[in-house]
């Protein structure tokens, strides 16, 4: 009697728990990823809340108070600041609700979804702050 020789190729079972495994894999790579790009719009929301933190002081010297107003040019009147009101990845709007001749505040408001990090924000002093989406303080996560 011949010997039967053994099937090639992949079980039923074999390909199943091969495509969970993969599964797995990439809903862990997915979730890392998205924390990832997170942490680059609030970079970027940081980054831009020091930009016109700077320009404010900037501002300051040239005027005797503080610039309310945002997408200026140079030499347009009323003066403004040279800063964008968006973020270059549009994720977060900046806006200055308060800029008076000793103080400014400049706040950074989330667009994109981000509930960990709705708002961020700078004032004269440099003191940041941030809250979430539910209106408590975020600072530490927020300002990395």
């Amino acid at each position: 009697m011949a010997q039967a020789r053994p099937a090639a190729g992949f079980t039923l079972i074999e390909l199943v728990i091969a495509l969970a495994i993969v599964a797995i894999t990439t809903s862990l790579a997915a979730s890392s990823y998205r924390g990832y790009l997170q942490r680059g719009h609030r970079a970027e929301a940081a980054q831009a809340l020091l930009a016109a933190a700077a320009e404010q002081e900037k501002f300051h010297l040239a005027h005797g108070r503080y610039g309310d107003r945002l997408d200026a040019s140079a030499g347009e009147d009323p003066p403004g600041l040279p800063v964008a009101s968006r973020t270059p990845g549009g994720r977060y709007l900046i806006s200055v609700p308060t800029a008076t001749a000793a103080a400014f505040h400049v706040v950074a408001t989330d667009v994109g979804g981000d509930p960990a990090c709705n708002s961020l924000s700078i004032d004269e002093s440099g003191r940041r702050t941030a809250t979430n989406a539910h209106g408590a303080d975020a600072t530490a996560r927020c300002w990395r």
